[in-house]
């Protein structure tokens, strides 16, 4: 009787761990403008769209500050910010874009916990911005 009480013990345990286990995938809230940004597996990594914000204004529908005046019109919802970034030692590597300057920047993307993201933009090392996101689900 210990013994299956033990073994049903550990089962539970590993099934709670593995519940437990961070995900990169789902849905994320930014800290700046409210963003919402969805985290999923595509183009051979991870991939970030935008699925909404909190800005409210016409001009947070569109790509404004977008470099290249040919993509300033496109809509900011179903955008991706980042595409394919690579798994690298327990975090993902690739590249970011940044919709409130139009920029594009070296990335790093890395869980802190189940419920955190940090996600990390460089133009050159030491010149970083770090956020923090917050899982949604």
């Amino acid at each position: 009787m210990r013994t299956f009480l033990l073994v049903g013990a550990l089962l539970l345990a590993a099934g709670t761990s593995a519940a437990e286990q961070a995900s990169p995938y789902g849905q994320w809230r930014t800290p700046e403008r409210g963003g919402l940004i969805e985290v999923s597996q595509c183009d051979g990594g991870l991939c970030g769209k935008i699925l909404g914000g909190s800005g409210g204004g016409a001009e947070d529908k569109f790509d404004r500050n977008n470099k290249n005046p040919a993509l300033r019109g496109r809509p900011l919802i179903g955008m991706y910010i980042f595409r394919g970034l690579k798994p690298a030692g327990g975090s993902w590597k690739g590249s970011i874009y940044n919709p409130n300057d139009g920029g594009t920047y070296a990335a790093t993307v890395s869980l802190r916990s189940p419920g955190e993201m940090v996600v990390k933009g460089c133009l050159v090392w030491p010149l970083c911005k770090t956020q923090v996101w917050a899982k949604v689900r």
